[in-house]
């Protein structure tokens, strides 16, 4: 073979490799939202996440098997930097966070996301698709059935008559099968803004996560039942600017 032939020849092979590789780039890669099977958290979700961001430490219920929730933290952060209340009305949220009051504008919002990860955490385990049926609270009158508590924050589809911000569509759920990851209520970017607006309309009106009456959370209820506020305190506090 001449040289003129074999440096053609090479030339055409690396055409090849390069335009294979840009396909690979171009639809290779799925966001949560994609069609592809499965129950992996978030894998059904339709809401877009977030671009990622490094300048916030990460939230507790990060790690390298479930890499999805970083976008979960990212998402925290980007509502609970547009809430004013969460970030300044809270009184008590110095026992979370014990330096709290003299932290940065972006370290306040961390702290406050590591707050509703461990909310989270107490509430359903991190898991989207947790449910928990609420035998004392009747009938939702959304549904018609039992009212149950779902997602990472354990919300309910009755909450959209009082808090018009929840993104929940029972007209869309109802033929979907209680744990789908596809339901409104269990995607988590739906979810969690749903939940840190009550949050953040609870510390407007109360001033206050720690309440004895009209806490939406029962982890947060004091002397209550399924109270856990110490032990989300012990999560808020490993940032080490919290300490």
């Amino acid at each position: 073979m001449n040289q003129k032939r074999h440096n053609a020849i090479a030339a055409l092979v690396m055409m090849i490799l390069l335009a294979s590789c840009s396909k690979s780039e171009a639809f290779g890669t799925r966001l949560p939202g994609s069609s592809d099977s499965g129950s992996n958290e978030g894998s059904q979700t339709t809401t877009p996440p977030p671009s990622s961001s490094t300048k916030y430490a990460a939230l507790a219920w990060e790690s390298a098997s479930k890499p999805e929730r970083k976008q979960w933290s990212n998402y925290v952060h980007q509502i609970v930097n547009e809430e004013y209340q969460l970030l300044n009305r809270a009184s008590d949220m110095t026992f979370f966070c014990p330096r709290y009051n003299s932290l940065s504008k972006e370290q306040r919002v961390n702290a406050i996301g590591q707050l509703i990860a461990a909310i989270a955490y107490y509430e359903s385990g991190w898991s989207p698709v947790s449910r928990m049926q609420e035998t004392t609270m009747g009938t939702d009158p959304v549904t018609g059935k039992p009212v149950y508590s779902e997602g990472l924050l354990q919300l309910s589809y009755q909450d959209i008559q009082w808090a018009p911000f929840c993104e929940f569509s029972w007209s869309k759920d109802k033929s979907l099968v209680a744990t789908d990851p596809r339901k409104s209520i269990l995607d988590p970017y739906k979810n969690l803004k749903c939940g840190i607006k009550i949050l953040a309309n609870q510390v407007d009106r109360k001033g206050s996560y720690i309440l004895k009456t009209g806490v939406y959370w029962a982890v947060l209820k004091s002397g209550g039942k399924y109270e856990t506020i110490d032990e989300i305190a012990t999560i808020v506090k490993r940032l080490s600017f919290c300490k």
